[in-house]
């Protein structure tokens, strides 16, 4: 099984957003790490998605495990750009994107060629880190959503 199927899968549906002009861009965790060291400047208004943690295992009988993964989306955002609300921090943009990206992941489960017995549940919201702030203006809005999959003991040869 692949333990980050989960991952690939909501990189996809985060691609709805892109097209629909929501965000700009999804980007993966060595993107962000290349961001957080300082090696590129971060995208305004692109995720990044980043497995966080595995957690609440539980033995289901001697031949699975379920638990839940935990990827969190954060949402790279620049504040100084101009808003709609003449406030010129461009928070309120920034939030009523956050909202969006919680409602399309809440709920959502994968499906097609990431749904299977084991990735057949939907993602759900949960506690997330706090909001940082780098310099330049830039806000990064984390948002964790969990999964439960059920991994089962590979044959052995």
């Amino acid at each position: 099984m692949d333990l980050f199927k989960p991952r690939k899968a909501l990189i996809e549906h985060l691609q709805k957003l892109v097209e629909t002009g929501v965000i700009r861009g999804v980007e993966q965790a060595e993107d962000f790490a290349e961001v957080m060291d300082g090696a590129r400047q971060a995208n305004h208004s692109f995720v990044y998605v980043v497995h966080d943690k595995s957690q609440n295992f539980s033995a289901q009988g001697k031949s699975s495990i379920k638990q839940t993964e935990v990827y969190t989306v954060i949402l790279a955002w620049r504040n100084n750009r101009p808003s709609r609300s003449n406030h010129s921090h461009g928070m309120d943009e920034a939030g009523e994107v956050k909202d969006a990206i919680d409602w399309h992941i809440h709920g959502w489960a994968p499906g097609g060629q990431y749904h299977s017995k084991s990735t057949g549940k939907p993602f759900i919201i949960t506690d997330s880190p706090a909001t940082f702030y780098r310099p330049g203006g830039w806000a990064f809005y984390p948002m964790a959503f969990a999964i439960d999959i059920i991994r089962t003991r590979p044959p052995i040869t």
